[in-house]
C-alpha cells in the first residue's frame, strides 16, 4: 500500500511538473494583464511625479497661467491613468482566480485518477499490468560487467 501511495505521489508530481512546464491559456493571460498592470502602474508613478514637480512650480511661480494649465491638465490626465490602473488590476485579480480555479480542477482530476489493476492477479502482483511486468523494487540483481573482456 506504501509503494501505491508513492508511485500515485510521484505520478501526481510528475503531472504538476509538466503542466508547469507549458504553460496553461489561464497562466498566459495572467502574466498578459501582470505586465499590463505593472506597465499602467509605472506610468501612473511617472505622472504623478510630473505632477508633484508641476505644484512645486506653481508654488514658486502662482502668476504663470501656463503652469495653471499643466496642473488641468496633468491632473486630467492622472485621473484618466488611475482609470486604467484600477482597470489592469480588476482585470489581473480576475485572471488570477480563473488560474487558481484551473489549478483547483487539475489537482480534483488528480485525486479522481486510480491506477488500474489486473483482477487476474492478486495481492502485491494485481498491480501488475502484465505476467512479465516488473514491479518497483524487483528489478533483478544485475552481474557487473568486466569492460576488459571486450
Amino acid at each position: 500500500m506504501a509503494a501505491m501511495k508513492k508511485v500515485l505521489a510521484s505520478f501526481a508530481m510528475l503531472f504538476l511538473v509538466g503542466c508547469a512546464a507549458h504553460t496553461s491559456p489561464q497562466q498566459t493571460l495572467v502574466d498578459d494583464r501582470y505586465l499590463v498592470y505593472r506597465e499602467t502602474y509605472k506610468a501612473y508613478q511617472e505622472a504623478e511625479e510630473d505632477y508633484l514637480n508641476l505644484l512645486f512650480n506653481l508654488e514658486q511661480m502662482p502668476e504663470e497661467e501656463e503652469l495653471w494649465i499643466m496642473k488641468r491638465d496633468k491632473m486630467l490626465e492622472l485621473v484618466q491613468l488611475r482609470e486604467l490602473m484600477l482597470n489592469a488590476r480588476t482585470e489581473l485579480d480576475n485572471a488570477m482566480q480563473d488560474w487558481e480555479r484551473h489549478l483547483t480542477e487539475i489537482q480534483s482530476e488528480m485525486k479522481q485518477v486510480k491506477p488500474k489493476f489486473n483482477p487476474n492477479f492478486t495481492g502485491e502482483a494485481g498491480r501488475r499490468t502484465s505476467p512479465g511486468q516488473l514491479l518497483p523494487g524487483e528489478v533483478p540483481n544485475k552481474k557487473k560487467v568486466n569492460t576488459s573482456d571486450f
